[in-house]
């Protein structure tokens, strides 16, 4: 088995000590009927009291009570209590040695205890391997062993043996996923996961480590290298499905293992393991690359949209006043027009005295450039700046309904004429219903 600690000494006396708390007490130390009659048959008080307590232990924490062991106080006066012995008699209990011994073969037969023997190990090995690959905690698997051991009514051995056992179904465990990941590689994705160990040009960092790089402030500049970064990775060919199965606890470990070890850590590695950990090395760097790029992205595109709002907004207020004006000019001369057209008056004058032909004429050109100015994107708004454009919706239209009437060349009186009647027309609404 291989030597490598996967508990610490606290761990391990945690996982053997008797219980003290009253909860585990009542649940792991409560004798039935059977168990009382069983202990009646042992002659003396103080042989039932420790037969008691070699019943208990072997039930939980599932371990042999060993000779001279000191037995917490609460343990000891809850059983003692429930065998109707005094808790001071248990100082006369194994005062023969094959006292002891006779009752734990009493034990193991009257209630199918097993002791643990060499064929036990190659079963929990073969029962521990699906739960040392769902997860990497050496303590709950250790856990889950002692669960079976009482459950299979096998007296757990040593804490060392315990130990080695945790740590061999963690390398099989390890040796699993290894294999499972690297198992269709082809040669050319093997000579390029080896690649990703090799300098990367005109940096001081090998290919993984550059790919591995944070892009940097948020920008263009990041978002190409960000690319770039993932374009060479999936030039490797690894297929994602190659870690269906694969725990992603355990999937993550590999990466982490990835990210800390350095190039020449590695190399250093065996081939099988090395190759594993680079394809979860590099399928956890692509998912991560993957999203920063998207972040990345979402941020300038919502930059882009910030700053284009700005402007329009800063458009709009600039022009507020300027609009304003040119409304108050468009209701003069709709009044004006109304007034002339239900007197019958003529028209022509009607807009010569009320505004002016030639101040009409001259400021058409600013109508037109306020009304491209006022068309505002569709995009969502907050509440303040949607009241602010209904607010200039009124103005920001009749700017645009005199944007697009076309002035007629000025170059005789005739044509001037002309040119207004088709202009007083078009303002009158011939196209549009008549103004009430």
């Amino acid at each position: 088995m291989p030597r490598r600690r996967a508990l610490t000494e606290a761990q391990l006396d945690a996982l053997f000590a008797l219980p003290v708390a009253e909860a585990d007490l009542i649940r792991h130390w409560t004798l039935d009927g059977a168990d009382l009659a069983a202990v009646d048959r042992r002659r003396g008080g103080h042989n039932q009291l420790g037969y008691a307590l070699q019943l208990c232990t072997f039930r939980y924490p599932g371990r042999l009570l060993r000779p001279g062991e000191a037995i917490p106080e609460p343990a000891l006066r809850f059983v003692a209590e429930q065998v109707h012995v005094g808790a001071d008699a248990l100082a006369a209990y194994a005062a023969r040695r094959q006292t002891r011994q006779e009752q734990l073969d009493d034990l193991r037969e009257a209630f199918g205890f097993r002791m643990y023997a060499p064929g036990h190990g190659r079963e929990m090995l073969a029962w521990l391997l699906p739960v040392a690959l769902a997860t990497t905690n050496a303590l709950a698997i250790t856990a889950a062993l002692m669960d079976e051991l009482r459950r299979r009514r096998i007296v757990a051995p040593g804490p060392s043996v315990v130990e080695r056992l945790v740590a061999a179904v963690l390398v099989v465990a390890e040796r699993h996923v290894a294999g499972q990941l690297t198992r269709n590689l082809s040669s050319a994705q093997a000579e390029a996961l080896d690649a990703l160990l090799t300098s990367k040009e005109g940096t001081p960092l090998s290919v993984l480590g550059w790919a591995r790089q944070p892009p940097g402030a948020p920008g263009h500049k990041a978002l190409t290298r960000i690319v770039e970064q993932l374009t060479c990775l999936r030039a490797v060919g690894i297929d994602p499905a190659c870690a269906e199965g694969v725990h992603p606890e355990r999937l993550r470990k590999l990466a982490r293992e990835g990210g800390r070890y350095t190039a020449q850590h590695l190399r250093a590695l065996s081939l099988l393991r090395r190759r594993a950990t680079l394809v979860a090395t590099l399928l956890d760097t692509t998912a991560r690359l993957t999203d920063d790029g998207v972040g990345l992205f979402d941020r300038a595109v919502g930059r882009m949209f910030r700053r284009a709002e700005a402007r329009e907004e800063g458009n709009l207020l600039r022009d507020a006043r300027a609009i304003n004006d040119k409304v108050r000019l468009l209701v003069r001369l709709g009044g004006a027009l109304i007034a002339a057209k239900q007197g019958d008056a003529d028209l022509d004058g009607a807009v010569a005295d009320s505004v002016g032909w030639e101040r009409l004429a001259a400021g058409e050109m600013s109508w037109s450039s306020m009304a491209r100015h006022c068309r505002l994107p569709s995009t969502q708004m907050s509440p303040a700046r949607s009241r602010s454009r209904k607010a200039s919706k009124v103005a920001a239209s009749q700017v645009r309904r005199c944007s697009v009437l076309p002035l007629p060349p000025l170059s005789s009186t005739a044509s001037r004429q002309a040119g207004r009647k088709k202009l007083v027309g078009r303002l009158l609404g011939q196209r549009r219903p008549p103004l009430p």
